[in-house]
């Protein structure tokens, strides 16, 4: 068993947490093994020093001033709306446009610190029951324009996520606030109550914060890490327009955004480095290039030429240039991020409309998983797994295929659960290289067994919109999840709580298998109850549970990035925090 222990402390210092990564696991030809293969050993703690969380940020060895950083990427983004995101790469670049009440800060090599970034520390749990949290905010915090970041504009911002229209973001603190699944029975948001009050969340004159919850969440100070708690002056909200210009907090600002095209940054003259314990802005600006696919970039930052020298391909190498990439000339792989993370993708089924289990088991039965993986690089591009949670979550035990049908699928095996059918499956694809290299893998290794795949395209800011709305027309689909802090609690019970789930139409389902059965429900109400240090166990066990008795997703791989940089680009590492590259210490050589 791999397993990160918690270790309960006092007032701020409740949670530490260092992972063991020695293994202990069955051997399935499936998931895995090798310790190479394995994300960084990580160890986690939060700060206890306000020291760690005063600015200026340490240096970074050999950096200079200057320079725009330019980052390719195929597609544009889903959202830039802090309290509508919930993918990766926007909140990377959101790190440079907007403050959040605390933050990870990382060494690149496994070592997080939760530190307050618009807070003075990570928190202050008041009775040591971790139902009331106080939050201080520090002074001098300014936003694009020279005013300063108040109390008022953090809880604003988080009134807002309670918006039905503003849907796509973590929800969290808004069900911990109205101990609800159903949180806009509670309160409906600003636009839809017309009151800026949120129940549990009070106000302090400038700078001070009280969460108050009926139930214990000793993983808030985690939870305040995501963009759920950046800052909006109300003056400033332009509703569902916000998500073509947010107004900075951080280092950088929106100087254009022409959608599906460019989002160009620049230095926010108003930010001040001594409030500020994670960032620089050691850059002139930040390019954001939409459109090229992975074989354009990656051919691109390999030639290196002009701009090109200073530039990230931000899609990963494709399968095609993984040896042109590893292949042996060092300066080329001095280039690379090469690195196991966090994401585990999976075949999603939708439950409302798969309703009988052993018709999702056949899916997971005849699914060409090894196809899938190799489309991406193999060995390359991560390993095989059975769990719905990632090996660096706290508790994580590895256990065999419920299905029993190997990595490459068993199409006979498969019929016979079918028992003669032949369904009919609608699979939702999207049309990015990654769609068109999966798609086809996919619908044949369904198709030897019996199923009838008919693909439908659709563009990939508008794939998770689709998914996480009830009652979509599609039986299966391609997601992935990686935890939102190294705990079961960040990914069991968003995926896989059928309490969550809105009514038909309802968006913004994280659960988007629509899997709702009551047992599981039940154990996921009881771990919640635990002090998060002792549920590992408790998660893993449910995690095992799920797929064995109902099957919601077939789980495929858990991912590697392989990504490519330019001669230039210093400074820039995954994160172990959010899976991707972070820009908080990038330069230009």
């Amino acid at each position: 068993m791999r397993q990160r222990r918690m270790v309960a402390g006092t007032g701020v210092a409740m949670l530490l947490a260092a992972v063991a990564l020695g293994g202990c696991s069955k051997n399935t030809g499936e998931g895995g093994g090798a310790e190479e293969d394995r994300a960084d050993q990580q160890t986690s703690a939060i700060a206890t020093d306000p020291k760690d969380s005063q600015g200026p940020a340490p240096e970074v060895e050999g950096a200079k001033r200057g320079g725009v950083l330019r980052l390719i990427t195929e597609q544009d983004f889903e959202h830039i709306d802090p309290q509508r995101t919930y993918t990766v790469q926007p909140m990377s670049v959101q790190h440079l446009l907007v403050r959040t009440l605390t933050q990870f800060r990382e060494d690149g090599k496994g070592k997080l610190t939760l530190i307050g970034d618009l807070a003075e520390t990570p928190g202050k749990d008041v009775n040591g029951d971790c139902k009331t949290w106080e939050y201080t905010l520090k002074k001098g915090v300014k936003y694009e324009d020279g005013s300063e970041v108040k109390a008022s504009d953090v809880a604003y911002g988080i009134a807002r996520s309670f918006e039905e229209s503003l849907d796509g973001g973590p929800t969290y603190i808004q069900e911990w606030l109205a101990d609800s699944p159903d949180f806009g029975a509670a309160y409906p948001g600003p636009y839809t109550s017309g009151s800026t009050t949120v129940p549990g969340l009070t106000i302090s004159g400038d700078y001070g914060l009280t969460f108050e919850f009926t139930s214990p969440h000793c993983d808030l100070p985690y939870a305040l890490a995501l963009p759920t708690s950046s800052p909006v002056p109300p003056a400033k909200d332009t509703r569902t327009e916000y998500d073509r210009r947010i107004f900075s907090s951080g280092p950088y600002k929106i100087k254009e955004y022409v959608k599906g095209t460019r989002m160009v940054l620049e230095r926010n003259p108003n930010w001040d480095p001594k409030t500020d314990a994670l960032r620089h802005d050691y850059l002139d600006g930040v390019y954001i290039e939409f459109g090229p696919d992975d074989t354009a970039q990656t051919e691109r930052v390999l030639a290196a030429s002009g701009d090109d020298a200073s530039a990230v391909a931000w899609d990963g190498v494709p399968q095609s240039l993984v040896n042109r990439v590893l292949g042996g000339d060092q300066a080329i792989k001095d280039r690379t991020i090469d690195k196991a993370n966090p994401f585990v993708w999976v075949l999603g089924i939708n439950n409302d409309r798969i309703t009988d289990v052993n018709v999702r088991k056949a899916i997971g039965c005849a699914l060409d998983k090894q196809g899938v993986l190799l489309t991406q690089g193999g060995d390359a591009a991560g390993k095989l797994t059975n769990t719905l949670q990632a090996d660096t979550t706290i508790g994580w035990t590895e256990y065999a295929d419920p299905t029993g049908c190997g990595p490459t699928g068993d199409p006979e095996k498969a019929r016979q659960l079918l028992g003669g059918q032949t369904p009919k499956l609608v699979f939702l694809s999207r049309n990015t290289a990654y769609g068109q290299q999966t798609a086809p893998v996919v619908k044949e290794s369904l198709e030897k067994a019996g199923f009838q795949v008919v693909v439908s395209n659709i563009e990939r800011t508008l794939h998770n919109p689709t998914v996480k709305t009830r009652g979509n027309p599609y039986d299966i689909y391609i997601t992935n999840w990686a935890a939102d802090w190294p705990s079961g609690a960040s990914t069991i019970p968003v995926l896989y709580d059928g309490r969550k789930l809105g009514a038909p139409g309802s968006k913004g389902n994280n659960n988007s298998s629509y899997v709702n059965a009551e047992d599981v429900n039940a154990e996921i109400a009881k771990a919640e109850q635990l002090p998060a240090g002792e549920a590992g166990d408790d998660w893993a066990r449910i995690d095992q549970m799920i797929q064995e008795k109902h099957y919601p997703v077939a789980p495929m791989y858990q991912s590697k990035t392989l990504d490519m940089l330019g001669p230039r680009v210093g400074g820039v590492f995954l994160s172990d925090n959010i899976g991707t590259e972070v820009f908080y210490n990038a330069y230009l050589k």
